[in-house]
């Protein structure tokens, strides 16, 4: 009558996953480059420190507005960040590449 116990779909649909996930890449990637064009750091930081710090803020931006895509865990956060970094041309592939592999090894088994 009322469907008030019909139950609710808490998981987006995979074109609505599809959306979001296009719209945050984007979103990183404008982040990303304007982090890249203003944030000085020390010399001698590696391109992994520099995701690293990156990234901090960018969990808190995440969560507000793309909490839907963390719902399966921060494996979506963590390629969605490497794919825009990829995109926007800023390093080279091998050199992102290198800085993965230096982060996959700091936060192996830390979810």
């Amino acid at each position: 009558m009322f469907d008030f116990f019909k139950k609710r779909s808490s998981f987006p649909s995979s074109e609505e996953l599809s959306r979001l996930s296009k719209s945050a890449c984007s979103d990183v990637q404008s982040k990303w480059l304007h982090f890249n064009e203003t944030v000085t750091l020390k010399s001698g930081i590696t391109l992994a420190q520099k995701i690293d710090f990156f990234a901090q803020p960018l969990t808190q931006f995440f969560k507000k507005k793309y909490l839907q895509l963390l719902l399966g865990g921060s494996e979506i956060f963590w390629l969605t960040t490497f794919t825009a970094i990829l995109e926007s041309g800023t390093h080279a592939k091998q050199d992102v590449n290198a800085a993965i592999e230096e982060l996959r090894s700091k936060y192996a088994g830390k979810a």
